[in-house]
C-alpha cells in the first residue's frame, strides 16, 4: 500500500505542476479598456496626445489596442508608432512563454516601400532583440495584412532581468499614391511561467490505468498471503 501512495504522490505533483501560471503583464488583454500600463510613442517623441495614432477597440467591453499610421483622420506620425509595455521577467524555474494576437489591416498595396508593422524586445538602448537575445524582432516587419496568434518561449538570458519592454511598432509607408492608412490591433498579450507541458488526455488515461494496475495487484497480494 505504501509503494500506491508513493506513486499517487509522484502523479499527483507531476500533475499539479504541469500547469502555467503568473500573468506578469499588466493590461495585456485591454480589459480596463485603456492604455493603463502601456506607453505611446511617436516619432520617438514620446505620447502625441489625443491623436489618431492610437486608439481603443471597445466591443460591448471586450477591448483590444489599435495602432495606425497615414490615417487621414488624424494620425500625426511622420514616421512610425509604438505601443509598449514593461516586462516582468521574474522566474525561479520553468520557462518564460509570451503571447499575443494580432491584425494587421488598411489600405496599401503591400509593395516594398508599403505601411509595415513589426514587434520586438527593447531594452532602452534603442537597439531591438528577438527572442533568443539576438539584435533582431520578434516579427520581423512585414507589409502583408493578415491576422494570427503569436507564441514563443523567451530565451533564459531574459530570465530575471530588468528594463525590457514588448514594443509593438508600426511604420508609414513611402508610396505617395497608395499609403493612405494601416492599423495594427493586439490583443490577449501575455507572458506567463510554464513548468512542464500539461499532459495530453491519452497520457491521464495511461496514467489510471497504471494507478488501477498497482491496486489490483495489491488486493491480489493481500488475498493470497
Amino acid at each position: 500500500m505504501m509503494k500506491i501512495r508513493e506513486f499517487l504522490a509522484v502523479a499527483f505533483v507531476l500533475f499539479v505542476n504541469a500547469n502555467a501560471y503568473g500573468g506578469i503583464i499588466n493590461n495585456g488583454d485591454f480589459q480596463s479598456c485603456d492604455f493603463q500600463h502601456w506607453q505611446k510613442d511617436t516619432d520617438g517623441g514620446g505620447d502625441p496626445g489625443a491623436t489618431g495614432d492610437f486608439s481603443i477597440n471597445n466591443n460591448a467591453g471586450d477591448c483590444s489596442a489599435a495602432i495606425s499610421v497615414d490615417l487621414l483622420e488624424g494620425a500625426s506620425a511622420f514616421s512610425a508608432n509604438t505601443l509598449f509595455t514593461a516586462l516582468d521577467l521574474t522566474v525561479a524555474s520553468g520557462d518564460l512563454r509570451l503571447s499575443f494576437d494580432w491584425d494587421f489591416s488598411g489600405r496599401d498595396d503591400g509593395s516594398l516601400f508599403a505601411d509595415n508593422f513589426f514587434v520586438s524586445l527593447g531594452n532602452g538602448t534603442g537597439n531591438l532583440f528577438n527572442a533568443n537575445g539576438e539584435h533582431g524582432h520578434l516579427i520581423e516587419a512585414t507589409s502583408s495584412y493578415g491576422s494570427g496568434s503569436f507564441s514563443v518561449l523567451l530565451d533564459s538570458s531574459f530570465y530575471n532581468q530588468s528594463d525590457w519592454t514588448l514594443d509593438f511598432s508600426v511604420q508609414g509607408g513611402w508610396n505617395a499614391n497608395s499609403s493612405l492608412s494601416s492599423t495594427l490591433n493586439i490583443n490577449n498579450v501575455s507572458l506567463t511561467s510554464v513548468m512542464a507541458s500539461v499532459p495530453e488526455p491519452g497520457t491521464l488515461i495511461i496514467l489510471l490505468i497504471a494507478i488501477t494496475g498497482l491496486m489490483t495487484q495489491q488486493r491480489i497480494n493481500a488475498i493470497r498471503g
